[in-house]
């Protein structure tokens, strides 16, 4: 969770809309799930509100650059949300997955535009994974990876450049064609040595929902796999494939 802001911290306008959209947020996600609500439904509210924040930090920071490198930007670096977070299935606390991706023209302001997303996001009381890559980079990564294979499955565009996301997906779903099952043993291999370190048995005292047998990371798992063996995006089209 992030550590508490200083009372007496001064931030930039946008930084302190974003702190204050992002709790009351959270308040409106605890109250719709104290009365009752789905956690799949709670999930989706959550991820829908937090792209409102993420982009409205993003344009703040386009309007803070010169009026030419913020057009540069814009055209040649993309924001996406992977992992949990691109699949919409966000707890209120949850770290927010988030992946700069840029082309060549891109290279020069990013490091730069991630420095200080980053750190407007924590500002606003927000837990970011960040990451910063090429589509090359981001493939070849997933090739070598199985985490990072399992968490750019799930990527979905939120601000920026829309051309370079779609060929990163081109890529992905290239690789998954050509290689599917070769990269979903790798995934299935990841989660076996993950079941040894959480335990094999949905016996235990205490449980880790997430990683132990039976857990959330094994449904998980067959949406994963249900994309690199099928070509299916979702758990209800992998039902339709049969």
């Amino acid at each position: 969770m992030t550590a508490p802001r200083p009372a007496d911290a001064v931030f930039r306008p946008a930084v302190a809309r974003a702190a204050a959209a992002v709790a009351a947020l959270r308040a409106r996600i605890a109250a719709q799930h104290a009365a009752g609500a789905p956690g799949v439904q709670t999930c989706g509210l959550a991820a829908e509100l937090f792209d409102d924040v993420v982009r409205d930090v993003w344009r703040a920071l386009l309007d803070d650059l010169p009026a030419a490198e913020a057009q540069r930007v814009g055209r040649h670096v993309a924001l996406v949300a992977h992992g949990g977070y691109g699949r919409r299935q966000m707890a209120p606390y949850s770290d927010l997955d988030l992946m700069l991706l840029h082309d060549a023209e891109g290279a020069g302001p990013v490091a730069e535009v991630a420095r200080r997303l980053l750190q407007d996001l924590f500002d606003a009381g927000l837990d970011v994974g960040q990451s910063v890559r090429t589509v090359a980079g981001a493939c070849n990564l997933a090739a070598s990876d199985a985490t990072i294979l399992s968490t750019l499955l799930d990527c979905r565009p939120l601000a920026g450049d829309a051309e370079t996301p779609r060929r990163l997906a081109a890529r992905l779903r290239g690789a998954a064609s050509r290689r599917g099952r070769r990269l979903a043993e790798s995934l299935v291999a990841a989660r076996r040595e993950e079941a040894d370190r959480f335990g094999h048995t949905v016996a235990l005292l205490e449980p880790n929902v997430k990683r132990s047998p039976g857990g959330l990371r094994d449904i998980q798992m067959v949406h994963w796999l249900g994309i690199l063996l099928y070509g299916a995006e979702s758990l209800d089209e992998l039902v339709q494939v049969g």
